[in-house]
């Protein structure tokens, strides 16, 4: 696999990294897992996220060479200096079919990594340092920490060695992943029909087979808490056959967003007329085929109540999207004309409505800041995907761009004749500073100021 390395140089006590430091390990580690070197990118330590620019010249060279490469970082720390920072780089890398590798051994994922290194409420780093310090003691020796991969056991002298039934599913899972050109869903399906437990007893899941076609445990390489033991124990998987299914991992590890993450111009303003729920924006795909035998896809776009389970107090009401929002654009524009919508904003109401939708604006950045984290936490835990982590983002940005977006009575005129040349932060965040509610029933719709 190619690979790329990154390195701030940095002189903080024990994680201080020079060129020399780095050029040794990251060499060894392509070594030792039969990478090929390409490029080693190094950047002063005084960067910052506003001031990246060899991060930027790593992405471009990425983007020059069609992508497909193990970026080598220390910790996440080099990559940047906050949550955010990091899940943007990963979605870049992952766009371009590439990942970052952490020389962690502990926290390799990049994403797992950067909880490490930057504070979450209730994590102690000071407890979790001087536990590290005292068992990475014990790891030089060899000896396990925790619980054995499966297909290993602990012996006596805290050694690992092979356990020969569970050792014959791990042959299986490299053999059916590389030699049988299986995917991961099939080959949890084969493994469960032949009722093949886990260490635990459990059925298996496509993470427990993700992990195990990680594992270098398999090729009897130790790696804990920053050390690396090559030859520490009898290995399960020839180093030929490990790099083939980590090749595979690579080649099928595709950037695939959501098909449809366009934002929805009234999210959060309609409100069913016959149950009083909210209606949220959905789509759907759909195909069918021609009577002379062509199949024919089409994604449709809509507004339904949220009432899905409620069937016996509401029906499934929709609104096509476009049709839905052209008819609201039509009654704004006539509210607009009359003066009803700048009047509205008069007065000492007026002022209430316009701070009320100025706290909402921040409201929803801190929301969406929090959801943002939840899922940067679900996704490095594995519960998660890259592209749906990209979506909290984009949500993340948009409501960013919208809270400070204010358009005075006097500029409302101008904002409806210029309507189809604002953005669509700028259309959504007046929709929402000048319209409390949308009512929407099958045949009519009513607007609220």
């Amino acid at each position: 696999m190619k690979t790329i390395g990154l390195c701030r140089i940095t002189d903080v006590s024990e994680k201080s990294w020079d060129k020399e430091k780095f050029n040794v390990i990251f060499e060894d580690f392509c070594a030792t897992m039969g990478h090929s070197p390409v490029k080693k990118i190094f950047s002063d330590p005084k960067v910052s996220d506003d001031n990246y620019p060899e991060l930027e010249d790593l992405f471009s060279f990425i983007n020059e060479t069609d992508g497909g490469y193990l970026i080598i970082v220390p910790d996440a720390t080099h990559v940047s200096f906050d949550l955010e920072g990091i899940a943007r780089a990963v979605i870049k890398a992952e766009k371009n079919q590439s990942s970052f590798f952490c020389l962690e051994e502990d926290f390799p994922d990049i994403l797992q990594n950067a909880f490490l290194h930057f504070d979450a409420p209730g994590v102690s780093r000071k407890r979790s340092s001087s536990i590290k310090e005292s068992m990475q003691k014990r790891a030089m020796e060899g000896k396990s920490l925790g619980k054995p991969p499966f297909g290993y056991e602990i012996n006596p002298e805290g050694k690992f060695v092979i356990n020969h039934d569970e050792a014959k599913v791990v042959e299986k899972i490299y053999s059916l992943y590389v030699r049988e050109d299986l995917g991961l869903r099939k080959i949890v399906e084969h493994l469960n029909e032949l009722n093949l437990l886990t260490k635990k007893g459990n059925a298996w899941n496509i993470v427990s087979i993700r992990d195990i076609l990680r594992n270098t445990s398999y090729m009897g390489t130790y790696t804990r808490f920053g050390l690396r033991l090559t030859r520490n124990h009898e290995p399960l998987i020839d180093a030929g056959l490990f790099r083939e299914a980590q090749d595979k991992i690579r080649e099928r590890r595709r950037y695939r967003g959501f098909s449809d993450s366009t934002p929805y111009l009234l999210s959060g303003l309609c409100i069913c007329g016959y149950c009083g729920s909210r209606m949220m924006g959905s789509s759907r795909k759909q195909s069918w085929k021609r009577q002379d035998g062509t199949r024919v896809k089409n994604s449709y776009r809509y507004y339904q109540c949220q009432s899905k389970g409620n069937r016996g107090t509401c029906k499934y009401h929709t609104w096509p999207t476009e049709k839905l929002e052209t008819k609201v654009w039509g009654l704004v524009k006539q509210m607009s004309d009359s003066g009803q919508l700048q009047a509205s904003m008069d007065g000492e109401s007026g002022n209430k409505k316009a701070r009320n939708a100025a706290e909402d604006r921040m409201r929803q950045v801190v929301a969406a800041e929090d959801r943002f984290i939840d899922s940067m936490k679900k996704t490095s835990k594995g519960q998660s995907v890259i592209a749906r982590l990209s979506l909290y983002l984009e949500q993340l940005d948009l409501v960013r761009s919208q809270a400070f977006i204010s358009t005075t009575p006097t500029e409302v005129p101008s904002m409806i004749s210029n309507w189809e040349n604002k953005s669509f932060a700028e259309k959504q965040a007046f929709l929402k500073e000048y319209i409390s509610s949308i009512t929407v029933k099958d045949r009519s719709l009513k607007i609220n100021l």
